[in-house]
C-alpha cells in the first residue's frame, strides 16, 4: 500500500508544500493530513538543490550550480516503493550566511526542517566547514528555543557519502556501521547537541549522486515522518 503525504516545500533549500486535505490510512487508521511544510537548509554545495529538485521532478543534477536567488519551481507527485509525497511549490534560497534571514522565517514555519551536512567534508576533518557547519546549527538551535511548545521533526542529513572512498568499497551492512561511526564524530555529535540532542534530531546518511541512491535517502527520511 501506498502512504501518501502532502508537503511544501520550504527550501534553502526551502520549499513550499501544502495545500488540500488528505487521508492517510495506517493499520485501519483513519487521519487526516492538511498538508506539511518542508525546510531544507544547509551550506553551500551540500545538496540543497539537489534534493529539491528531485522531489519536485525526479531529476537528478549533472553539475552543481550554487544557488544566486530565490527560485520558484512547481509541484509534482512523486512514488517512492511505499511512500508517495505530493508535492505542491518549492521556493529554492541560497545557502550562504546572507540568506539566514530567509531560512530563519522559513524554519519558523517548517513542518519538518532538514540540515544538510557534506559527510566527505567532516570525514576529512575540514576544520573551516565544521566550523560553518557549527555557526549554522547555532542559529538553528536558537530557532528551535522560539518554537520550543511545537517544533518542527528534525533532521540532520549527511550527505555526499559517495565521496568518501571508504565508504563506497563496503558492503551494505557495513555502510551502516560506518555512518554510526560519523555520527559519533565530535563535530556532529555538536551538531546534534545545537538541534536539541537525539530527542529532537533524526540522523540519516547517504548520497544523492544516483537515482536508487537519493531514493533510498528520500525513503529513509519521510518513512520516520509518517511512522
Amino acid at each position: 500500500m501506498v502512504w501518501p503525504y502532502v508537503l511544501g516545500l520550504l527550501a534553502g533549500g526551502i520549499v513550499y508544500l501544502a495545500g488540500k486535505s488528505i487521508a492517510d490510512s495506517w493499520g485501519g487508521i483513519q487521519k487526516e493530513n492538511k498538508g506539511k511544510n518542508l525546510a531544507v537548509l544547509g551550506p553551500r554545495d551540500s545538496g540543497k538543490t539537489t534534493l529539491v529538485k528531485f522531489l519536485l521532478n525526479g531529476e537528478i543534477s549533472e553539475e552543481y550550480v550554487a544557488t544566486a536567488k530565490p527560485e520558484k519551481f512547481s509541484g509534482r507527485k512523486l512514488k517512492l516503493k511505499d511512500l508517495e509525497l505530493v508535492i505542491n511549490d518549492t521556493i529554492d534560497v541560497p545557502g550562504d550566511i546572507r540568506s539566514h534571514d530567509d531560512w530563519a522565517r522559513l524554519y519558523m514555519y517548517a513542518d519538518i526542517a532538514l540540515y544538510l551536512v557534506d559527510a566527505s567534508r567532516i570525514d576529512t576533518g575540514d576544520e573551516k566547514y565544521e566550523a560553518t557547519v557549527r555557526g549554522e546549527m547555532r542559529h538553528i538551535g536558537e530557532w528551535f528555543n522560539e518554537r520550543k511548545d511545537k517544533p518542527p521533526r528534525f533532521f540532520l542529513v549527511a550527505t555526499h557519502c559517495d565521496l568518501i572512498p571508504e565508504y563506497v568499497v563496503l558492503p551494505g551492512a557495513r555502510k551502516a556501521e560506518f555512518t554510526d561511526a560519523l555520527w559519533g564524530k565530535s563535530v556532529m555529535q555538536d551538531l546534534i547537541l545545537y538541534g536539541q540532542g537525539t530527542k529532537n534530531v533524526k540522523c540519516v546518511a547517504g548520497s544523492l549522486k544516483g537515482q536508487n541512491e537519493i531514493e533510498r535517502l528520500v525513503g529513509d527520511i519521510f518513512r520516520q515522518v509518517t511512522a
